[in-house]
């Protein structure tokens, strides 16, 4: 009878991937993750059937991770610019506290090896910010653009404040305030 897979190994897997891929991006090793999780690298393909099924995982843990921080008490009824504030000071407080996985999930959404399946099992629990953005272009309250773009724009404008934050921390409520000040400007018709 096969032994029951552990939680906790399959965690430190994923934790190991995800420090992996932020220093590496998908060029990290499947023998370098297992190594730093502390298994042998047949454990990892005990748990993921590859590498490649390994870093659709990921890419899900990371977004339910930070899903778990952007979504709880999302503002549904508030005007779009305090559900847009609620989103991007949530971003910024998880990048602040999570740098390896805001890098990994970037590099793992810029590797072309996230499928589409994946990418839009991601974005499931940010369903309520994407009706928002599109309600907010229908009634010209944000710029007529893809949601794509107007996403783009939000993660890069918050990395940029993510950034900022961490070189001048005694300065980081001025970056915050200033970060979505620059965002909202840069959406909104």
């Amino acid at each position: 009878m096969a032994r029951p897979l552990s939680p906790e190994k399959r965690s430190a897997l994923l934790e190991s991937a995800t420090q992996a891929v932020a220093e590496l991006g998908v060029q990290a090793t499947t023998a370098s993750i297992a190594r730093r999780a502390g298994v042998a690298e047949g454990t990892l393909f005990t748990y993921f059937e590859s590498k490649e099924a390994l870093f659709q995982e990921l890419y899900l843990h990371l977004k339910g991770g930070l899903a778990g921080a952007v979504m709880p008490d999302y503002p549904v009824d508030a005007d779009y610019m305090q559900r847009m504030q609620h989103v991007f000071e949530r971003y910024v407080s998880w990048g602040l506290a999570n740098p390896p996985a805001r890098f990994a999930v970037a590099r793992l959404a810029g590797s072309g090896q996230i499928s589409d399946d994946t990418r839009s099992l991601g974005m499931e629990p940010f369903l309520a910010v994407a009706q928002m953005m599109q309600d907010g272009v229908r009634d010209g309250v944000l710029v007529r653009a893809p949601i794509s773009f107007l996403s783009s724009l939000i993660e890069h404008i918050a990395d940029t404040t993510i950034e900022h934050i961490e070189r001048h921390p005694k300065d980081a409520r001025l970056q915050r305030k200033l970060g979505f000040r620059v965002l909202w400007r840069a959406i909104t018709a």
